[in-house]
């Protein structure tokens, strides 16, 4: 089965967690993209960890048992 095939069944089978994972993923771009305008170690930090848990949230649909 395709890769990208099975993110997307797993994904429509769990809208809410998909959603919840968009938003992450966007509030840590958010987060990095403010870094433009002020920098501070506490954005960063946060932007990060968003961006990484919402990478990793992609990620688990190929390791997630059916």
């Amino acid at each position: 089965m395709n890769i990208m095939n099975k993110i997307d069944k797993w994904e429509a089978e769990h809208v809410n967690w998909s959603g919840a994972i968009h938003v992450f993923i966007g509030l840590g771009i958010a987060w990095l993209i403010s870094l433009a305008w002020y920098y501070t170690l506490p954005v960063l930090i946060v932007g990060m960890v968003c961006l990484i848990t919402g990478i990793a949230g992609l990620i688990y649909p190929l390791f997630a048992q059916q």
